[in-house]
């Protein structure tokens, strides 16, 4: 078996290996055929076919995926046919999914009695989503410290930890386990059932427009400091939107 015929059976076994790449191997071995020898110069088209099979099919580890999310949002909110709804609910998704939170909602505040209320809720029974979406609250309900203890991890985002009680008379409604309500945490990174952090977005006047709550993880611990400062660029994002949408 010569040089060319080896290669030849190689890349045949690759194409079924790595099906993502089938069609840039294929090339590669129509170069070598047709040349007799492994090509020591690459075409305009070699580059463009690369390119293109990295950015479709290459790593698909964390930050691309969030790249890739926060881009997809990005071109949404500049469409004349923007859904303002329909976009508060792919963040909320988007967010659950891609950093393992049980429950996300956004509230926003109603531009005609600048009440905020619950508009999207994801991770809870229906029952529960329409139960959040009774509430209301004034500016200074929603950060008044006595209902609703916290910790500020930077200017956009709150942190509220179950021992503190964070929540209202009746509101116990809201958690996924409210029968868990109580259990002691045993490591400075356990994720309790009444543990949730708020992320702010603001408009141009520093008033706050709005909010996404997360609530518990999958792996049962406190999102790190990656994962929070990610959601905060989603939330920012989603306040730009907000804010376009309302000709702010």
């Amino acid at each position: 078996m010569d040089g060319t015929a080896r290669i030849q059976k190689v890349f045949s076994a690759l194409r079924y290996i790595v099906p993502a790449v089938s069609s840039y191997l294929a090339y590669w071995v129509e170069i070598v055929v047709k040349t007799g020898e492994t090509a020591t110069v690459v075409s305009a088209k070699d580059v463009a076919m690369k390119v293109k099979i990295d950015y479709s099919r290459g790593i698909r580890d964390q930050t691309t995926r969030n790249v890739e999310a926060l881009c997809g949002l990005c071109w949404k909110f500049g469409q004349p046919t923007f859904d303002l709804e329909a976009f508060m609910k792919e963040t909320a998704e988007l967010i659950s999914k891609n950093f393992g939170i049980e429950s996300v909602t956004v509230g926003i505040r109603d531009p005609a009695d600048h009440l905020y209320r619950y508009q999207v809720v994801v991770g809870l029974d229906n029952e529960v989503a329409e139960g959040f979406k009774k509430l209301t609250y004034t500016r200074e309900q929603l950060l008044e410290p006595s209902t609703y203890p916290s910790y500020e991890v930077s200017s956009h985002t709150r942190l509220f930890l179950a021992e503190d009680h964070p929540y209202a008379d009746g509101e116990e409604f809201t958690y996924r386990r409210p029968g868990l309500i109580g259990m002691k945490r045993r490591t400075l990174t356990d994720s309790l059932e009444a543990d949730y952090l708020d992320f702010f977005f603001y408009d141009s006047n520093g008033e706050i427009l709005g909010f996404v709550e997360t609530s518990g993880t999958r792996a049962r611990k406190l999102p790190d400091a990656a994962t929070i400062r990610w959601i905060e660029l989603y939330v920012a994002i989603l306040g730009e939107a907000l804010q376009r949408k309302r000709g702010g």
